[in-house]
């Protein structure tokens, strides 16, 4: 690697610091309420709607392209294992032991926490099949759902942002499953609290490969392109078949 001139920043430090600017701009948009997230291109970009003398104006204001590493939401090193499918819809179903650590595998802001596991089997409600649970926005715009922890770090809140390997909780059997996994989903950000397309629609399982041997391989393209395909998917769980 090529020494950079005395009194400049490393090219990681910049990346980094533009990684941060936008995971804090997707939190802004997500806390005030009054933008949405829209990620074209690779650019992540804050479009707020207001009135401007008397008339609606959209105001965007664009961070330039992430430069977010991709690893995996658990320790590579503990030996985590998981199928390529998954029953019923596109997630996978990562195995260790019960309390081993999830991570953030992405710069993101989290957007959903769930500490109380308030699945009923006599009701099974597919809102809390998930038990207890985390969502993160990446700076990529890609929704990263993590399901059934055993307990979430009290430090991961909504708004929060984080990077990759910041600690999330302990995996765990929260909700409905018979053995401690994470369950991981990859999706597209909804405006509203659903649980048909956070769960997951793009299957996570290519992607988890690359990434335990440091490809950086990222599932945006797939994710905007499944946007594209159901955009009314985060209103009408019909419209993918959810159950």
């Amino acid at each position: 690697m090529a020494a950079n001139p005395v009194g400049t920043a490393p090219d990681w430090w910049h990346d980094d610091i533009v990684s941060r600017t936008a995971a804090l701009a997707v939190a802004a948009a997500l806390l005030t309420g009054t933008g949405v997230v829209a990620a074209t291109s690779g650019t992540v970009a804050i479009v707020e709607e207001r009135a401007d003398r008397g008339q609606d104006a959209q105001v965007a204001e664009t961070v330039p392209p992430p430069s977010t590493p991709y690893r995996l939401p658990v320790d590579a090193s503990a030996g985590p294992g998981w199928n390529p499918t998954h029953s019923s819809y596109p997630a996978t179903d990562i195995f260790l032991p019960c309390g081993a650590d999830v991570v953030s595998p992405v710069h993101g802001t989290v957007t959903h926490v769930r500490r109380v596991d308030s699945w009923d089997p006599a009701v099974d409600d597919p809102a809390t099949r998930g038990g207890r649970s985390v969502a993160i926005v990446g700076v990529d715009g890609v929704r990263y759902y993590f399901a059934h922890f055993r307990s979430v770090d009290a430090a991961i809140v909504v708004g929060v942002t984080v990077e990759p390997g910041r600690l999330l909780g302990s995996l765990g059997d929260s909700g409905r499953t018979s053995a401690c996994h994470l369950h991981f989903g990859i999706s597209p950000n909804c405006s509203i609290e659903e649980w048909w397309v956070r769960r997951g629609v793009v299957w996570p399982a290519p992607y988890l490969d690359d990434w335990r041997v440091g490809r950086q391989t990222s599932p945006a393209s797939a994710v905007r392109e499944w946007a594209v395909r159901y955009p009314d998917a985060c209103d009408d769980p019909s419209v993918i078949g959810a159950a």
